[in-house]
């Protein structure tokens, strides 16, 4: 009795698996049968063989167009307009020699610029205070 319940589930195991190959096998069979046989079936060609040669002049025109387009709206974005000549480079090397003596002379020319002002900065202090943040009034 309980190896025909174990023949039972291995055929239900093997049944699937048989009509799988059953199947495969005809079609196998019909795959490898002559031409005569069967109905001829293929896939046409994807791209017919001048369809990447048009594709390329219609971007190539529609680039030039683009082209065209830009030279003849905006005359002067091809070409370099003269505005005079360029500023000459110091001479070399343009690095700064003595750049803690030249910090004291540029922060001791400001101090007096601020000493020298027509208004001293204190009182400019308390003109903008009473003012208010703003243009003169």
């Amino acid at each position: 009795m309980k190896d025909k319940k174990c023949n039972e589930l291995q055929l239900a195991r093997i049944v699937p698996y048989v009509r799988w190959r059953e199947r495969m096998g005809t079609d196998l069979a019909k795959a490898h049968s002559s031409p005569n046989d069967r109905a001829v079936r293929f896939e046409p060609r994807d791209v017919p063989p001048l369809l990447p040669f048009w594709l390329a002049c219609l971007i190539g025109g529609f680039v030039a167009l683009i082209l065209i387009c830009i030279a003849i709206g905006f005359p002067l974005a091809d070409r370099q307009q003269y505005r005079g000549p360029l500023q000459a480079l110091p001479p070399a090397p343009r690095l700064e020699v003595a750049p803690v003596s030249q910090r004291e002379r540029y922060d001791a020319a400001k101090q007096k610029e601020l000493r020298t002002a027509q208004l001293p900065i204190d009182a400019a202090i308390e003109a903008t205070a009473k003012q208010g943040w703003g243009p003169p009034k």
